[in-house]
């Protein structure tokens, strides 16, 4: 009967609906998950957002003049022998790769200030400066400034100067490539600290 046709058209439709909004509401919840573990930053940001020092650079403080790696007219820079060194974890497998953040150190007295710290991959391809947000109780934080400070604080390691140096750790993370606009970071903030590397 036309009634019957009716009933089943309309709840095979019903159905097909609830299917639709629960898988909807999974892929919401997937995204929500998504970003509780981690926190997005813009690359290629500055030290400087006032922009007034245009020509900034970042100093290397590991002793990379060595006998053999001094480079000049008469001097041919050597390659690394990368034969007898492990190989170094660059992702986990997951379309991750890993990334250092720098916390520089402060005077004493003045470790609560929140001061840009330094993010970049071992070829330096994604490199970029965290910068806290602009009021200590500013929303736009989202947990990542302070949550990755937090981090590197209770569980870093001493910098290449030592304590006197700052502290980093080693994170993973996702670079996401925008056609337009500038690339964006996403660390990972709840998987926690990769162990440390050697670069």
């Amino acid at each position: 009967s036309v009634k019957t046709l009716a009933e089943n058209y309309a709840n095979h439709h019903a159905k097909e609906a609830v299917v639709a909004a629960t898988n909807q509401q999974q892929n919401a919840d997937a995204e929500k998950e998504k970003n509780r573990c981690y926190t997005h930053f813009f690359l290629d940001v500055p030290a400087d957002l006032s922009g007034s020092r245009p020509h900034q650079a970042l100093i290397n403080f590991q002793d990379n003049q060595k006998p053999g790696n001094i480079k000049g007219k008469n001097n041919k820079s050597k390659k690394r022998d990368t034969k007898n060194k492990p190989a170094l974890q660059q992702s986990n497998g997951d379309g991750k790769g890993i990334f250092k953040i720098q916390l520089a150190a402060l005077p004493p007295g003045m470790e609560d200030i929140a001061t840009p710290m330094l993010l970049y991959n071992s070829d330096r391809t994604a490199k970029t400066f965290l910068h806290p947000p602009s009021s200590p109780d500013d929303e736009d934080d989202d947990g990542g400034y302070f949550k990755i400070k937090k981090m590197i604080t209770d569980s870093g390691t001493s910098g290449a100067l030592g304590a006197t140096g700052g502290q980093k750790a080693y994170f993973y993370g996702i670079v996401t490539k925008t056609k337009s606009g500038p690339n964006v970071i996403s660390i990972d903030v709840h998987s926690g600290l990769v162990p440390s590397q050697t670069w």
